[in-house]
């Protein structure tokens, strides 16, 4: 007569208690919000470069998150001869929905400062 060998099997570890929205939390950096939001103006066409950081008495990107919130400055080159006003429509609109949408976080204000133009006459 043979016998089969015991097999132990390891213990199941237990279901979570809560579901995942509730055992913790995430939290996103200004800088990670930042660089979003830097990659995201990037993709507006008339938008040549935006400015992440430099010297502390130049213009820079930046963004600042409270809670579910969040404020941005984005500091960028625009296409000569584009229309100002409407490009900074469009990276408005854009970076918000792209932001929303990666994390979560709603843009509450989003200030655009060019502070250049390129392309064009000098």
């Amino acid at each position: 007569m043979t016998t089969t060998p015991q097999v132990t099997v390891p213990r199941q570890r237990l279901a979570p208690s809560a579901e995942p929205e509730r055992r913790g939390r995430t939290e996103i950096s200004e800088r990670v919000v930042t660089k979003i939001a830097c990659c995201a103006a990037r993709e507006v066409p008339e938008v040549l470069d935006v400015r992440l950081g430099g010297a502390p008495w130049t213009h820079s990107s930046s963004a600042e998150v409270r809670g579910e919130r969040a404020t941005l400055k984005l500091d960028v080159t625009v296409a000569y001869p584009a229309p100002l006003h409407a490009v900074a429509a469009r990276l408005r609109e854009h970076v918000r929905n792209r932001v929303a949408m990666q994390t979560g976080l709603d843009v509450t204000r989003l200030d655009v400062i060019m502070t250049d133009l390129a392309g064009g006459p000098a």
